[in-house]
């Protein structure tokens, strides 16, 4: 078994050449101030999502949006666009090409390859998958004090939790992705889908077969049989889903969560999984199981973006 923390080498460092989204507008995930709600300045809005997070410290996290037609059909404009102006780089490099072509015959030279030309079946300008990313934290929190709280304005929609990472779009990006499995959600239009610790409660750490905690448990053991005190488990207490007092008027509800299965390190992060989750998230070695059925779930292909150093 190979341990669940390494670098895919799917796309790693792709975050550094993403540009701010040009589709980004007045529907793109926002974080949202305590200050701007109790002023009035920002009021509850009936076609917008929300996602609420607390916990005892400061957080950072990142959600995928699961892309609907809409999402799509802006994607695949987007995607032609950029198409056409890859084409148009590509004739230029043709250009060129012939005059190095000739160049060698004069000389007798081997004349040098061609440049590949970009297929509208094969190309893909930024990934769909990115089309709406919600991210949080750690700064711009909602409330903080003993709980600080977090509250994002969103599309409503499906949403698959990433994992802690932050970043990308024209900056490094950092973190761990729960890429070899996660859970995903519902957000609703005019409700905070309130999210609470969840993410940190839930998952059974101890129970998760990683390399990682197979070798907690064989020193465990070890220690055990030394006579010594046992390491205590990882223990985050109970789900808490505390509701800040300015957002009682604010139509709130608990998500309820599904199994998500494997998806791309689009950042080049550290990969893992959400630990099991008892009714929700399971796997069979390596492969995502959805615990309300008992069904292995089917993983995309996992894509390279760059090629690998042999």
């Amino acid at each position: 078994m190979k341990s669940s923390y390494f670098v895919l080498a799917g796309v790693a460092g792709f975050a550094l050449s993403l540009a701010a989204p040009a589709h980004a507008g007045s529907n793109s995930p926002a974080a949202i101030g305590e200050k701007d709600v109790v002023s009035g300045k920002v009021k509850l809005d009936p076609a917008s999502g929300y996602i609420l997070v607390s916990g005892s410290t400061r957080q950072f996290m990142m959600f995928l949006r699961l892309p609907d037609d809409e999402s799509r059909n802006a994607w695949e404009k987007d995607r032609q666009v950029a198409f056409a102006k890859e084409h148009k780089r590509w004739d230029s490099a043709m250009a060129s090409w012939r005059n190095e072509v000739q160049l060698a015959e004069q000389s007798k030279a081997k004349p040098p390859a061609p440049p590949v030309e970009p297929k509208i079946e094969t190309f893909v300008n930024d990934p769909l998958e990115l089309r709406d990313v919600a991210g949080f934290g750690p700064m711009s929190v909602y409330a903080k004090g003993e709980t600080i709280s977090y509250l994002e304005r969103v599309k409503p929609g499906t949403y698959i939790w990433y994992g802690n990472v932050m970043g990308g779009y024209g900056l490094p990006a950092g973190g761990i992705c729960m890429c070899m499995g996660s859970i995903r959600f519902e957000v609703k239009p005019g409700v905070v889908t309130n999210l609470g610790n969840a993410l940190q409660t839930l998952p059974r750490v101890t129970e998760d077969n990683d390399v990682q905690r197979v070798e907690a448990k064989k020193a465990a053991e070890k220690r055990a049989a030394a006579g010594k005190d046992p390491v205590s488990p990882m223990d985050f207490g109970p789900p808490l889903y505390p509701i800040p007092a300015t957002l009682t008027g604010w139509p709130t509800v608990q998500p309820e969560f599904y199994a998500s299965p494997k998806m791309n390190n689009y950042f080049g992060v550290l990969v893992s999984r959400l630990s099991p989750i008892p009714g929700v998230l399971g796997y069979h070695r390596d492969v995502v199981v959805d615990e309300r059925t008992g069904q292995e779930l089917a993983s995309p292909t996992l894509v390279s973006r760059q090629k690998p150093k042999l």
